[in-house]
């Protein structure tokens, strides 16, 4: 199960990560097809990305999903 930090620190990660490669919550938000203020929600840790909108966004910014839980623990 994952908990609250978990969820927490992965949507921190992801955010950081696109913040990063300049691609902005509003531009990722419109590429992976997920309502903009959701997203906002999830990479602040309120609620949990689905499988598929964890998919959408390593497709987006071209990272391999599993790599956002490298080094988590």
């Amino acid at each position: 199960m994952v908990t609250q930090r978990a969820a927490e620190d992965l949507g921190l990660r992801i955010a950081r990560f696109a913040s990063e490669s300049g691609v902005s919550a509003q531009r990722l938000a419109s590429e992976t097809n997920i309502p903009y203020a959701t997203l906002l929600r999830r990479l602040a840790g309120d609620g949990r990305l689905t499988v598929v909108e964890l998919d959408r966004i390593s497709r987006s910014l071209s990272v391999d999903p599993a790599s956002w839980f490298e080094d988590a623990a």
